[in-house]
């Protein structure tokens, strides 16, 4: 099965939360895969604009009436000027791993060519090989989804006892509800971007370990001894597969590198100063802190786990092309 068909419900899950503004478009013949569109006349493109604008404008209302509260922990005169610049650069990540979740998706040049190039990796190998050599992309998607799951309703539950700090006095049922769905949504969409991460690389990984398999399945069938033509023959397609395959990391690259050292920036310093706090939390017992109380080690745990991911993610070709590759289990 091609790898575009195991991940439609990927797709499907990043339409959902207002992540990608793209729609598959299936081939007419074989109703299958063809390419991802972007257009006007598709319900996926104004979803994505709507979401996109509740979402900017929820954080800054967030913001506003947060900054406005008494027992804001920004404006806590009693907290060292430590805990402040901490939290404040804390509190920025979920804006700027909001951006950066869009300003990947929205580099369509660049992904379109990694389309193309696993398009033509799939056609030399060959749908035949490909049935016989599925890949476990559907299982990681699964497993990946319902950490996500996992991680939202715990950042729901964590969050819970700061929602009183972002709201205005006496809210309405419909303005928490509406704040508790783009909550959600928001947290989906900044965890589906790791997952997303994670996915690509190890599409290219799977298929560079496919080239060495499709090249003894070949001499496997071919009960004669390869003649000096014939073998020149697998090679040259090997060498073809890997080149499509190294154009298509090299985009990857492109698009992932910069919000990748970004997110490990981010996620470093959100581990540190989460571990900070907790310790501070612990010895100075105070009312400002104690709404943080679940909050802190659960970050400490999902960014650590978040950073984990990203390395082993960006590590998968890479162990691919090692001497040992053909032993490796990934």
């Amino acid at each position: 099965m091609s790898v575009f068909e195991q991940l439609r419900p990927f797709v499907g899950l990043c339409q959902a939360c207002g992540m990608i503004p793209y729609t598959i478009e299936n081939n007419l013949i074989t109703n299958k895969f063809s390419r991802f569109t972007f257009s006007l006349k598709h319900r996926t493109t104004w979803w994505f604009t709507c979401i996109l604008a509740f979402q900017f404008v929820s954080l800054y209302l967030a913001g506003y009436y947060s900054e406005n509260r008494p027992d804001n922990i920004s404006t806590d005169r009693s907290l060292p000027i430590t805990v402040n610049i901490l939290f404040a650069v804390n509190s920025s990540g979920t804006f700027i791993e909001l951006l950066l979740s869009r300003w990947i998706v929205m580099r369509y040049r660049r992904l379109r060519v990694v389309v193309e190039a696993v398009q033509e990796v799939e056609w030399l190998l060959g749908e035949k090989f490909l049935a016989q050599h599925k890949s476990s992309l559907t299982t990681r998607f699964f497993i990946g989804f319902t950490i996500i799951l996992t991680v939202t309703m715990g950042s729901t539950i964590v969050v819970m006892p700061l929602v009183p700090s972002v709201l205005p006095e006496n809210p309405s049922a419909v303005l928490v509800a509406i704040i508790s769905f783009l909550m959600a949504l928001m947290t989906i969409l900044i965890e589906c971007t790791p997952l997303l991460i994670y996915l690509c690389y190890y599409t290219i990984s799977h298929y560079m370990q496919m080239i060495l398999l499709h090249s003894e399945t070949d001499r496997a069938e071919d009960q004669r001894p390869l003649i000096g033509a014939e073998n020149l023959k697998i090679l040259r397609r090997n060498a073809l597969i890997f080149d499509h395959l190294c154009h298509a990391s090299s985009e990857l690259n492109h698009i992932f590198s910069v919000p990748v050292l970004i997110l490990l920036i981010m996620k470093f310093v959100s581990v540190i100063s989460t571990s900070f706090f907790s310790i501070y939390y612990f010895v100075h017992r105070t009312d400002v802190l104690e709404n943080y109380s679940l909050f802190f080690p659960f970050t400490f745990f999902t960014e650590g786990t978040r950073i984990l991911i990203l390395l082993f993610a960006a590590d998968m070709p890479v162990n691919q092309v090692h001497p040992q590759a053909p032993h490796n289990k990934f």
